[in-house]
């Protein structure tokens, strides 16, 4: 059984949102509609194969010149359980995971809290970063923003899928959060086990956000297209415009169409309510 019988038609849909040949694409899935088409009409032993060939899709679509980025974020380093480069599994899909187990040519980046799987002719630059700071100008989400990066969603919406609005909270430095150092266990990719720090540019616990971005938005301010295939929606999105649309509307507009809080109001201009925070140290 070949790959046109689990993905048949998607690399054509993807040329329909402008993905192809050298592009650097970031993939954010919510795959449940796929797995439940591929389970009732191939059975649940089919579920791997067809992976693997939503994967080689996706590498036929953007080609050797090109990059996927697939997320494996873990927040066990913040819990105290620390990082193993090779045996930490994500907490962000079934499909993410099967990358991180079954793909071996894809390398993971180093962040212990946001790290991706890498495919393709930036993996060595990505894969080589070693960024403290999660969302920062060294990381790979700084890098992907400033160099042409678009995120493909696969059947999952704006406001749940794009880390990249928290990141351009850190960008434009808004008050309700402050960077965050986590110390822990790190068990790299050469085995060794060490005490490493990481930040991330955390929430102030008393303030309750969340994010509304949604595609209609990006699609009307030109930062996204849309396609449907096999009745997942795939929407790509440029992250260097929505960087700015979003950036002004937090700066300009208190993040009114980007942003919703409860019992807090969030303007822009305010002090930044804590400097930093460090974690405890382990023993």
């Amino acid at each position: 059984m070949g790959k046109n019988e689990f993905c048949s038609g998607l690399e054509e849909k993807l040329r329909e949102v402008n993905i192809s040949a050298g592009d650097m694409i970031y993939v954010a899935s919510d795959v449940r509609n796929f797995i439940y088409e591929i389970v009732s009409t191939y059975g649940a032993e089919y579920l791997d194969m067809a992976f693997g060939s939503l994967t080689d899709t996706l590498q036929d679509a953007v080609g050797e010149q090109g990059t996927i980025l697939i997320p494996v974020f873990s927040w066990d380093f913040c819990r105290g359980k620390g990082f193993d480069y090779y045996r930490t599994q994500g907490e962000v899909g079934t499909y993410s995971n099967y990358v991180l187990n079954n793909r071996k040519d894809f390398r993971r980046t180093q962040h212990p809290m946001y790290s991706f799987m890498v495919w393709g002719r930036e993996t060595d630059r990505l894969c080589g970063m070693s960024n403290q700071d999660a969302w920062g100008a060294a990381s790979p989400f700084y890098y992907f923003m400033k160099n042409g990066g678009r995120q493909l969603e696969f059947d999952v919406e704006s406001f749940r899928g794009l880390t990249f609005i928290h990141c351009i909270e850190q960008w434009v430095k808004v008050p309700y959060r402050h960077h965050k150092y986590f110390f822990g266990t790190y068990r790299g990719d050469n085995n060794e086990t060490e005490i490493r720090c990481y930040s991330m540019y955390v929430r102030d616990l008393e303030v309750y956000e969340h994010t509304k971005t949604t595609h209609r938005y990006l699609m009307e301010h030109g930062a996204a297209a849309e396609t449907v295939w096999n009745n997942n929606r795939l929407t790509v999105i440029d992250i260097a415009k929505c960087y700015e649309i979003v950036a002004d509307d937090i700066v300009n507009n208190d993040g009114k169409n980007n942003l919703s809080f409860k019992d807090y109001e969030f303007h822009y201009h305010t002090k930044q309510t804590l400097p930093y925070e460090v974690s405890d140290i382990p023993e």
